[in-house]
């Protein structure tokens, strides 16, 4: 098919989705904003419809999908924000303006890096649209090397794997972590990955075959049950076998999570009822269970974890199983992304808070950061070593380091604080530099007075009560 032909047959099939998704409005909105950006853009391998065609996969909303569309065509130039206010509005043209280009950080001197790395965290911050976007952005810019077989993508992925993977890790936005740590491995390690890779291919083939044995042996177990589900298989990516194997030492064989299976469920009860079953009939393996149902993750993510031998022939090959509701699903898969479509006003407002604060406190830490590596550092234990649980207020669900410290917490969870707070932990006054045991519960009490602020504290009572009123 022609180059022409296959670009109308995609943007065909795009509108097509739109109309399917959205309501009529919506779907005329991007139509609209798609001919504009296709009048002011060259439309082979161009980084705009290949983001709002990533983003609708992803389940982001209209708004979204049409400021991936006109973004572009603000950063070259093509358009200003004033047309584009003037011909869809102050909403989306405000929208517009917050999105940055993504542009790869320097790393030829500490200070370019540290300064560049600041901006990349600042245009993360703000709406979580915005940090959608720009994850997305810069996910189309690296496939697009790899399609292209460029050599000057190495600054982008190493940048990717660094800030990006965790903070879309972060955000619940699953899909685009796996294609971003999968497209960096590939530009990074080409030698690496294709050797991966073909040690990999014997192997899943074996995977796949005692996935499907399972996944039917599942279906009838929990269809005996009454229970009604859809069963997934899933697979590792690469590039976390890779990791895996690089942090624990252990053989492609001896990744327990390597493979497993979904069971999407439509109700809470049952998540907990099918693990009793998976238990009951499979050997489970001691030590891999976990219940982020009643301990969800920061990022919002909820799912029954848990690892069995499964089948009597091939016991030395485990399968990890993740009972999860549809709606946990939806959540686990595309998080941020799919905030505006399938949460309620109050649901995705909630999220995006807590997750603005995250991203924002991000930005302090490193401006107080020693160095850019200890940043990084410290990004990466919050995402993915954090295993030690607090309770703070109305419920909070607080994950930190195992030595974590009271000032730790308030740093994380209330920036806004002083160091001057006070603060209980099992109902009892300690010390900022009180060490957190799993299980606490932590209480942010009140500001502590120095006796140079109660003074001036008693000064203005004193005198709000001589002066006359009026």
């Amino acid at each position: 098919m022609a180059p022409d032909n296959l670009e109308q047959t995609r943007h065909k099939l795009f509108l097509e989705k739109a109309q399917e998704l959205f309501g009529p409005r919506d779907a005329e909105s991007i139509l609209r904003a798609l001919n504009f950006a296709r009048g002011k853009l060259r439309w082979d391998g161009n980084i705009a419809f290949s983001t709002a065609q990533l983003l609708m996969d992803q389940g982001a909303d209209s708004l979204t999908l049409a400021v991936a569309l006109l973004a572009p065509t603000v950063w070259l130039g093509r358009a200003d924000l004033h047309e584009i206010g003037k011909l869809f509005g102050p909403g989306i043209a405000t929208a517009v303006g917050e999105i940055d280009f993504p542009v790869t950080s320097r790393t030829d001197t500490e200070h370019n890096r540290r300064s560049d790395l600041h901006k990349s965290l600042k245009s993360l911050t703000g709406d979580t649209r915005r940090a959608l976007l720009n994850i997305s952005f810069r996910l189309i810019q690296l496939e697009h090397a790899v399609e292209c077989g460029t050599h000057d993508a190495r600054d982008a992925a190493r940048e990717a794997v660094d800030v990006y993977v965790p903070i879309a890790s972060r955000l619940g936005l699953r899909e685009l972590c796996k294609r971003l740590e999968n497209a960096s491995f590939l530009i990074l390690d080409p030698v690496a990955y294709e050797a991966l890779e073909r040690r990999v291919k014997p192997i899943r083939e074996e995977d796949e075959a005692c996935l499907q044995i399972l996944h039917e042996g599942v279906e009838r177990l929990l269809n005996k049950n009454g229970i009604k589900c859809i069963v997934q298989g899933r697979t590792k990516s690469l590039y976390s076998i890779h990791c895996k194997m690089l942090k624990t030492g252990a053989t492609l064989d001896a990744i327990m999570d390597r493979i497993g299976l979904r069971i999407i469920v439509g109700k809470v009860a049952e998540c907990y009822s099918v693990l009793g079953l998976l238990h009951t009939h499979y050997r489970p393996i001691p030590g891999t269970f976990d219940d982020y149902i009643g301990l969800p993750k920061e990022n919002g993510y909820q799912s029954l974890h848990t690892c069995v031998y499964p089948v009597r022939d091939i016991s030395r090959k485990p399968i990890e199983f993740q009972i999860r509701t549809e709606f946990m699903h939806i959540e686990a898969e595309y998080g941020t992304a799919a905030h505006w479509r399938y949460k309620t006003g109050a649901e995705s407002a909630e999220t995006a808070y807590s997750q603005t604060r995250w991203l924002q406190a991000l930005v302090g830490q490193h401006c107080s950061a020693p160095s850019t590596d200890e940043f990084l550092r410290l990004l990466h234990r919050q995402v993915y070593e954090d295993h030690l649980v607090v309770f703070g207020r109305a419920g909070l669900i607080a994950r930190l380091s195992g030595d974590a410290t009271v000032l730790d917490y308030i740093k994380r969870y209330c920036p806004d604080c002083s160091h001057q707070t006070q603060v209980k932990v099992n109902g009892t006054t300690v010390p900022l530099d009180h060490r957190l045991c799993d299980g606490d519960t932590i209480e942010i009490v009140a500001e502590k007075k120095t006796d140079e602020s109660r003074a001036s504290a008693q000064r203005g009572t004193a005198l709000s009560e001589a002066t006359p009123a009026r």
